[in-house]
C-alpha cells in the first residue's frame, strides 16, 4: 500500500528534523566524517524531492541569498588566479557550497520554535558529552591548571577547534538559563560552568577575547548595569593573571617585530604574520591566491610546514584568497545577519528575544575569536551556518519578521519608479 503524499511529506519533515538533531552533536566529532555525509545529505535530498512533490514555492525567499550569490561568484572566480587551481576547486565544493546548501536547508524546513529547541537542546547534550569526557581526559594525565601545554580538546580535531566550538555553543546556555524554569534552569548552569572551565582549559587566549565580547553583549541587552562591573572583573583578571598563561612565551610583546617563524611567543608571531598578509594584500589587492587555507603556504613556502600555514585571521585570509572585493561580499553578509539580529531582539520578546540575542552573541564571538585564527572552516564553519539558518528560520519563517537595510530600500524604490 503507497503512501498518500501528505504522509510522504510528513515522514520527510520527521526525517530532516531528526538527521538536524544528529547533526549538530556529530559535526564537532572528529573522525565521523561518514556519519556527518549522511545527516547534511539527506535532508539535501528530502527538501529537494520535496519541492518536486508538493504545489508551491518551498524556498522561503531571503535577505542572505543575494549577498550569497555575490560572494559565491567572486570566489569561483579566484580560480583563474589561484595558485592551485584544483585544490581551490576541491574548496569551493567541500566548504562553501556544502556550508551554504546546509544554510538553506535549516531555512526552508525549520517552522516552528519547537523544533528551533530541540536542534539547541541535541548541540547542548553534545556540549555536555564533550565536556564530561574532556574532564575525565584532563585529569587523568598529568595536569596543572597553570600550564598552558596541557589542554582540553573534548572529541574534536584539536583544542583550537573545541575552543571555536564553545565559543560557539555558549550563547545558546544563556538563552537556556533565561527561557527555562527551577531545576532546568540550575543543569543549564551547571552546563555553563562545565563549558566555561573546558574553555579556560582549552588556553585559547582569543577564545576568552570571544567570550568577554559575549559576556559584555548579553549585559548590554540584559543588565547593562553590570557592564562595568564585568569590564572591571576582566581588568583586574588580567593584572593578576600568571605571564605564562597570557604571552605563551617570553613576555615581551613587539609590535615592529618582522620575524614570524622563530618568535619568542605567539602574540609576535602573529603579529609579524599579519604585517606579512597585509603587505601581500596591498601589492595585489584585487587578485587573490585562490579559495582555501592552504593556498597560503602554497604561495609563500616559507611557512609551509610551519604552524603559520595560513594568516591566522579569517578576515586576511578571506582578502588574500579572494582580493578586497571577496573582503567586502564578506562582510556584506555578516552585516546583513548582524543586522538581522539586531532587528529581531527590537522586534521579538521572551523565548525569541533570547534566542535573536544568542545568535547576535554567536555571530560575534565566532568571529572575534577567528580574528586571531581561522577556523571558518571544516566543521566550525558548517556549526556556523547551521545555527545562521536556524536564526534566520525563526526570523523568516516563525516570526514573519520583515528585513530592512538601505540595499533593501533601494530596490524598493526602483521597482516603485
Amino acid at each position: 500500500m503507497s503512501l498518500s503524499k501528505e504522509k510522504q511529506l510528513e515522514y520527510i519533515d520527521k526525517t530532516i528534523a531528526v538527521c538536524l538533531m544528529g547533526l549538530v552533536i556529530i559535526l564537532p566529532i572528529v573522525h565521523t566524517m561518514t556519519i556527518r555525509l549522511i545527516f547534511i545529505y539527506v535532508p539535501i535530498v528530502l527538501w529537494i524531492y520535496k519541492m518536486t512533490r508538493k504545489k508551491g514555492n518551498l524556498f522561503v525567499r531571503n535577505h542572505l541569498t543575494v549577498p550569497i550569490i555575490i560572494f559565491s561568484i567572486i570566489a569561483a572566480l579566484s580560480l583563474f588566479t589561484a595558485v592551485d587551481s584544483r585544490y581551490t576547486l576541491r574548496e569551493l565544493r567541500g566548504e562553501m557550497i556544502v556550508g551554504f546548501l546546509v544554510f538553506f536547508v535549516l531555512l526552508n524546513n525549520v517552522c516552528d520554535m519547537k523544533q528551533v529547541n530541540r536542534i539547541i537542546l541535541s548541540l547542548l547534550f553534545g556540549s555536555l558529552v564533550q565536556g564530561i569526557y574532556s574532564f575525565f581526559t584532563y585529569f587523568s594525565q598529568d595536569w596543572s591548571l597553570l600550564d598552558y601545554n596541557v589542554r582540553a580538546w573534548g572529541l574534536t580535531a584539536g583544542y583550537i577547534s573545541y575552543s571555536v566550538f564553545l565559543v560557539t555553543v555558549i550563547p545558546f546556555i544563556f538563552y537556556e538559563i533565561m527561557t527555562s524554569v527551577r531545576q532546568k534552569r540550575f543543569l543549564f548552569i551547571l552546563l555553563l560552568l562545565l563549558n566555561l572551565f573546558m574553555l579556560y582549559l582549552t588556553h585559547q587566549r582569543g577564545a576568552l577575547v570571544a567570550l568577554f565580547i559575549q559576556v559584555l553583549i548579553f549585559f548590554w541587552f540584559v543588565k547593562r548595569k553590570m557592564v562595568c562591573l564585568v569590564i572591571g572583573t576582566v581588568t583586574l583578571a588580567i593584572f593578576i593573571m600568571p605571564s605564562n598563561l597570557l604571552y605563551h612565551g617570553t613576555d615581551v610583546v613587539d609590535l615592529k617585530t618582522e620575524v614570524a617563524v622563530n618568535h619568542e611567543n605567539t602574540i609576535n608571531s602573529r603579529i609579524a604574520l599579519w604585517k606579512f598578509t597585509v603587505r601581500e594584500i596591498s601589492s595585489h589587492p584585487f587578485t587573490g591566491i585562490g579559495f582555501g587555507r592552504h593556498s597560503f603556504s602554497t604561495k609563500y613556502d616559507q611557512f609551509r610546514g610551519t604552524d603559520l600555514w595560513h594568516a591566522l585571521n579569517t578576515f586576511l585570509n578571506i582578502t588574500i584568497q579572494l582580493g578586497i572585493q571577496g573582503f567586502l561580499a564578506f562582510i556584506f553578509i555578516l552585516y546583513r545577519l548582524t543586522k538581522t539580529y539586531v532587528a529581531g531582539l527590537k522586534e521579538s520578546e521572551g523565548e525569541v528575544y533570547y534566542f535573536f540575542l544568542a545568535s547576535l552573541m554567536c555571530i560575534t564571538g565566532f568571529f572575534v575569536r577567528n580574528m586571531f585564527d581561522d577556523h571558518y572552516v571544516d566543521d566550525n564553519g558548517l556549526m556556523f551556518w547551521v545555527l545562521t539558518g536556524l536564526a534566520l528560520s525563526v526570523f523568516i519563517q516563525i516570526k514573519k519578521l520583515v528585513y530592512n537595510d538601505i540595499f533593501s530600500q533601494i530596490r524598493l524604490l526602483s521597482k516603485k519608479e
